[in-house]
């Protein structure tokens, strides 16, 4: 186990913001971007594990009203100083995901990127809106082959098919399993309807 492993989570996070280079992270993912023309440019969304604040910011940028939500500090300061650079804004919120709820707000827009907190999916589910969107992608446990010194264990990491399982109430409008560019992920674009 790395030494950094063994600090709480808002510590680590903290630290590893704090050592970030300030032009690494300031971009959106790629499945959040190809996402972007088919999300709505108006309304509220909610950045899931935020970060440094890259999707925050293209949301943002999007039309979207931002909650970034990260247990990092160090990472929203950084998100909130990006979207200042890039002429917008987001609302940062410090929290411990693992309480395992969300703010209260509905969204219309909930973005998880790289991030698995599976006990956090009932919340995530709770807060989107009547026909809200959801764009969720992290690592599937493939991602061990490739870095196998990067994760301790599977708790962390989804099982094949298993993305698709845990949103079975929501209508799938994208989905895809596999790796590309040395990371193993799923990615779900998903509608909720009544």
């Amino acid at each position: 186990m790395r030494d950094e492993d063994r600090l709480p989570d808002r510590q680590r996070w903290d630290q590893r913001y704090t050592s970030l280079e300030p032009e690494r992270r300031t971009t959106p993912t790629p499945f959040v971007s190809a996402c972007l023309p088919r999300l709505p440019s108006c309304g509220y969304a909610l950045d899931v594990a935020a970060g440094a604040g890259r999707n925050s910011v293209a949301l943002a940028k999007h039309g979207l009203q931002v909650d970034a939500i990260d247990v990092s500090w160090h990472g929203l300061h950084r998100a909130a100083a990006l979207a200042a650079r890039q002429h917008t804004t987001i609302n940062p919120i410090v929290l411990d995901l693992a309480r395992g709820w969300l703010p209260s707000r509905r969204y219309d827009v909930i973005v998880n990127s790289l991030f698995l907190m599976r006990e956090l999916i009932p919340a995530i589910k709770a807060a989107l809106s009547e026909g809200g969107w959801l764009v969720f992608e992290t690592f599937t446990i493939t991602q061990m082959e490739i870095t196998p010194h990067r994760f301790n264990s599977h708790d962390r990491l989804l099982r094949p098919g298993e993305l698709r399982q845990l949103f079975p109430d929501l209508s799938i409008i994208d989905y895809w399993e596999g790796v590309e560019d040395d990371r193993a992920t799923a990615r779900l674009l998903a509608r909720f309807f009544v």
